[in-house]
């Protein structure tokens, strides 16, 4: 039985192009956006449990 069409091996990334290009991303570093990001607070609240206890215990919600 022969192959479908489009049944092909997965394309290799070694090429001299983004060999060329992983290099510049590297000395480029991170963006000032994803550091920005990566250092926002974590809101760590038990809002949901909390809720998810309130349901299962048939109370009605606190307005």
């Amino acid at each position: 039985m022969s192959r479908h069409i489009i049944d092909r091996a997965a394309p290799k990334a070694e090429g001299s192009r983004v060999k060329h290009f992983l290099e510049l991303a590297r000395k480029e570093g991170i963006h000032p956006a994803i550091l920005g990001l990566n250092q926002r607070p974590v809101a760590r609240t038990a809002r949901k449990v909390e809720e998810f206890l309130r349901i299962d215990r048939l109370e009605r919600p606190a307005t």
